[in-house]
């Protein structure tokens, strides 16, 4: 009775395991946008206020390739080869149009995988853009679009934030 009932057992746990199948993704990129918040804080050198907005996207890569060590992020940075590419939207008599700042918000992510191993990777990335009030029109009502990119090249589909409104106060 008992060699019946540990094989049973046995059996159960075999085909439990062979349900079980690896998660898989594209090797683009995907993205989703999942929140976008701001906190007010003090700028160090001027000490004026300043808007700090925190966008987080959710991602999704099928073999991990995703974020720049600082070897990398210095070559990136010699040709602007951004990695989070944001482009900003402001909205003027109702309609949002895009607006180009003289410095660019988008920057680079560090690696999201340390093991060097190949092999899909899912997660959040959180990414912070200073706004000073100085410099930032009152009430100035804006929204984002953010892509991706790995190391080899590959783009992720683009995601939109909701909208905020910056120096309220």
């Amino acid at each position: 009775m008992k060699k019946v009932s540990g094989f049973i057992i046995l059996a159960a746990i075999a085909s439990l395991a062979g349900c079980y199948k690896e998660t898989t993704f594209d090797v683009k990129p995907a993205i989703e946008f999942k929140t976008l918040r701001k906190e007010i804080r003090l700028d160090q050198f001027s000490g004026s206020k300043k808007d700090s907005v925190i966008l987080t996207i959710k991602f999704q890569d099928g073999d991990g390739d995703l974020g720049l060590n600082e070897k990398e992020k210095a070559a990136a940075e010699l040709k602007s080869d951004y990695n989070y590419i944001i482009r900003l939207f402001r909205k003027k008599k109702g309609v949002f149009q895009e607006f180009v700042p003289d410095v660019p918000y988008s920057g680079y992510f560090p690696r999201l995988k340390s093991d060097g191993k190949v092999g899909p990777i899912e997660g959040s990335i959180d990414y912070s853009v200073d706004f000073p009030h100085p410099f930032t029109p009152v009430k100035d009502s804006l929204k984002f679009q953010i892509t991706i990119k790995d190391r080899a090249g590959n783009v992720s589909n683009t995601a939109e934030s909701s909208l905020i409104i910056l120096n309220e106060f």
